[in-house]
């Protein structure tokens, strides 16, 4: 398993949900090679179709990324659908292993209820604020076909092209300096 480009279509398609009975690959080794590649990439959450894999599952973690007052969610998620939310919506910066380097203001509510399977298919309910709300929000739209782009505003979603193509005219400026030195 390897992440799949941004253009590739299947981020932009709904997944199927996880059969238990018939399993596209076995729930544990699935859980295990998400976080792997997940952890390998630097990021907080990935979800199946992100390596190519047409099913609902998602795994997230903080490791590193913990910031005071969060949990280190180190977990797997079969079947997940949000079945409400609460509070305000507020923006907040979001990046996506699939879009390497852009990082784009993405509104979003602030706490969610998720429903969703164990490895076991046991079904479980809790109630999830702050930023592991809004990891499991992006990654619940990756198994709907929805990427963090299409949340975006226009505006914000121009500004952080444009950052990112600036950041790449620096880094290339940087190496032909480097190299030339």
């Amino acid at each position: 398993m390897k992440l799949v480009d941004q253009h590739d279509p299947i981020l932009r398609q709904k997944c199927e949900p996880f059969n238990f009975n018939e399993p596209v690959v076995d729930p544990y080794e699935l859980s295990d090679e998400l976080h792997k590649i997940r952890i390998e990439g630097g990021g907080i959450g990935l979800a199946a179709p992100q390596v190519g894999i047409n099913t609902q599952v998602l795994v997230i973690g903080m490791g590193n990324f913990q910031t005071e007052g969060t949990e280190d969610y180190n977990q797997v998620f079969f079947n997940p659908v949000i079945t409400s939310t609460e509070g305000n919506e507020t923006y907040m910066m979001e990046g996506c292993l699939s879009y390497p380097g852009l990082f784009v203001k993405v509104k979003r509510p602030e706490t969610i209820v998720l429903y969703w399977e164990t490895e076991e298919g046991t079904g479980c309910d809790e109630k999830f604020e702050g930023i592991t709300s809004r990891i499991l929000q992006h990654e619940v739209d990756h198994l709907n076909g929805i990427t963090f782009i299409k949340r975006a505003e226009r505006y914000h979603l121009e500004k952080a092209k444009k950052d990112l193509k600036m950041q790449k005219r620096l880094r290339k400026r940087q190496n032909n300096t480097t190299i030339s030195a």
